[in-house]
């Protein structure tokens, strides 16, 4: 049976990195808090010996509150493991030494891994780790899981790891507890950590009999009392102090601001800078992805008449079906698609790793703090810029239930790049007059405006629900703000591409082929003279007038529930009363049929709005379901943004028309 090691400290401390080393597997790093929110185990070997390591999520504190953090207290306190490695960060060893106090307040068999020490020396910080060692009486290796120096050390530590035969004594605060409940827990193999899962109502009785119970819980309650949750955490502070006291000395460290921080932490500069930083990225994915998105679409148009030609031993009416409805969606989906998010997923996972986005959080959490939830929730926005559905899976990251039930209600007004092809296509035909170089500028400034409404309108609805659902509750969170580290610019490219840009095309490739099917009947299925889609079209009308727009919008919204790619195709399919999906030859071509059914400048305001305001894709809605375990939640994500995006239009159009 292999024995177990699991890797825990506070977040962006390198424990994935070390993970990676250990196991010679990939897997993602980042420079920012909530990098890891699941367990992930590998195998590796010693000598002769294979051990199961756990890299868990980062955490500052057993006692903390976010999901995260409790995952990792969960694990320590009720699984069984032969050795924890506690791993610290040499640069900013104070927001580590509690977690470790707590750990080896509970645990005999610990070791210290000072990691980034080199990064530490280089400023001058200097850190007696054989004076910690001593006073811990634990073992403690220095790494630079960067650089991989000090690996072959940690394995010869755990290779030889012996649990201490004396217990280290931080003081007597909590012996006299300990001492008290020693003869009552006799059945315990490690009484301090049975003692302490009790003081904190981390585990139950269940093992004694009810006359045990008894006699346990009147001094537990008692000791309760004395030792609330505010009591313990000043404990362990006071502890981390006098330890930082001993055994650092920062009096020559070189703390000289980093040039981008005195832009990003600066009450004026730090939000132009960040829009700036958007438009750019947003400039580089506009202008990059044209080419590629023809080539596919080229490329696929040429397969799809081999397809129709390899099957066409199959009956037409399976035969179209196939190919002019789930085949020809399916290939559009990924044309428009993929090269965004290819260029897109990179670029945000290299500002990621360098570790711009903790500032990001660091500048709003003012304002989310006044809506009730914290500066974590621009994370998941920016998450939520490349696809919705991480957005909503990196909600994962939040202190608690209510913050990421807001960030998660809230996360679909950031438009994802399924939905930036048909913003950028509606912004070139009515509102840039030039092409080339000043026309892809001009556009990307106008869609930084609109995701920049759209932050406006997450800051409102996130108070809005914060008042309605959960009573306006406060919310506190603690974020660290971690050094810029020049990213590994090829590992970071390849793993975004293969965890989020192919992750999310697949599931997307999923939906669209059956979404295909489903238009392609609607278009051809007729009752009387008058296909299925005509009868919605028409249904639908009267409303999309009032809205300023029209039936064939709202259905093209409706029918790109799966997708929100295939929207202008199924415009097009609407106005030319086509039989299957097909690419317009210009968007000169494509606005002119749009004039021709009556839409104006108001109009393409309003659609501009519905996209921006509108009930997330398909993926999404099934990823908030798994997320929340609620269709309650899910509900409200499809309800709340299609309301506010029909009540602007509603607005707009009784203004201006």
């Amino acid at each position: 049976m292999n024995k177990k090691i699991c890797l825990i400290g506070p977040p962006n401390v390198g424990k994935s990195s070390l993970f990676n080393i250990l196991t010679k597997s990939n897997q993602h790093t980042g420079n920012w808090t909530g990098k890891t929110v699941d367990l992930l185990t590998k195998t590796f070997q010693i000598n002769d010996t294979k051990w199961d390591i756990v890299d868990l999520p980062g955490s500052y504190s057993l006692m903390g509150e976010s999901e995260e953090e409790k995952i990792t207290a969960n694990y320590i306190w009720r699984e069984k493991y032969d050795i924890a490695i506690v791993v610290l960060d040499a640069t900013n060893i104070e927001i580590s030494l509690r977690l470790l106090c707590e750990v080896i307040d509970i645990l005999p068999n610990v070791i210290v891994c000072l990691n980034l020490y080199d990064e530490a020396m280089k400023k001058n910080i200097q850190i007696d780790y054989q004076a910690l060692s001593k006073k811990l009486n634990v073992p403690v290796i220095i790494t630079s899981a960067k650089e991989k120096i000090g690996i072959d050390k940690l394995k010869e530590a755990i290779n030889n790891f012996r649990e201490p035969l004396k217990k280290v004594k931080f003081d007597n605060t909590l012996d006299n507890y300990i001492n008290f409940m020693t003869p009552l827990l006799s059945k315990s193999n490690n009484i301090s950590k049975t003692a302490m899962q009790l003081l904190t109502n981390k585990v139950s009785l269940e093992e004694y009999t009810l006359e045990e119970q008894q006699k346990i819980l009147k001094p537990l309650v008692f000791f309760q009392k004395y030792y609330n949750r505010e009591k313990l955490i000043n404990i362990y502070i006071n502890r981390s102090r006098i330890l930082i006291k001993e055994v650092v000395n920062r009096s020559n460290e070189k703390n000289n601001i980093h040039i981008l921080d005195k832009i990003l932490t600066n009450t004026w500069s730090a939000i132009p800078f960040m829009i700036i930083m958007l438009f750019v990225v947003l400039w580089i994915t506009i202008s990059l992805s044209n080419v590629p998105s023809t080539l596919l679409f080229t490329f696929f148009s040429f397969l799809e008449g081999k397809l129709y030609h390899i099957l066409n031993f199959l009956p037409q009416i399976i035969l179209n079906p196939l190919i002019y409805g789930g085949y020809r969606t399916l290939y559009w989906v990924i044309s428009v698609m993929a090269p965004p998010m290819a260029i897109f997923f990179p670029l945000f996972s290299l500002l990621e790793a360098y570790g711009l986005f903790p500032r990001i959080a660091f500048n709003l959490d003012g304002p989310f703090a006044k809506c009730g939830s914290c500066g974590k929730q621009s994370l998941t926005m920016c998450m939520g810029l490349g696809c919705n559905a991480v957005g909503v899976t990196g909600t994962r990251i939040m202190e608690n239930k209510k913050m990421k039930i807001l960030a998660i209600l809230t996360n679909v007004f950031m438009p994802c790049n399924g939905r930036f092809p048909t913003m950028i296509s509606m912004i070139s035909m009515f509102f840039i007059l030039s092409s080339g170089l000043f026309g892809t500028i001009l556009s990307s400034l106008i869609l930084t405006g609109i995701i920049v409404i759209g932050i406006f309108i997450t800051f409102i609805v996130t108070k809005l629900c914060n008042y309605f659902l959960f009573n306006n509750e406060k919310s506190v969170f603690v974020l660290e703000i971690p050094s810029y580290r020049p990213p590994k610019i090829i590992q970071t490219i390849l793993i975004s591409l293969k965890t989020k840009a192919l992750d999310v095309l697949k599931r997307a490739i999923i939906i669209s082929f059956p979404a295909g099917l489903l238009i392609y009947f609607l278009v051809n299925f007729k009752i009387g003279d008058i296909t299925l889609f005509q009868i919605l079209t028409n249904f639908l009308n009267p409303l999309g007038l009032i809205l300023g727009l029209d039936g064939v919008i709202l259905l093209a919204f409706l029918l790109g529930l799966p997708a929100n790619e295939i929207v202008i195709p199924i415009l097009l399919l609407g106005y030319i009363k086509g039989t299957s999906l097909i690419e317009y030859e210009s968007l000169e071509s494509l606005k002119q049929i749009l004039v021709n059914n009556h839409w104006t400048l108001l109009t393409a305001i309003n659609f501009l709005i519905i996209c921006l305001c509108h009930f997330p894709c398909a993926t999404t809605l099934l990823t908030i379901k798994e997320e929340t375990k609620s269709w309650k939640y899910t509900i409200l994500a499809f309800i709340i943004p299609t309301i506010i995006g029909l009540l602007l239009c509603l607005i707009t159009t009784l203004i201006f028309r």
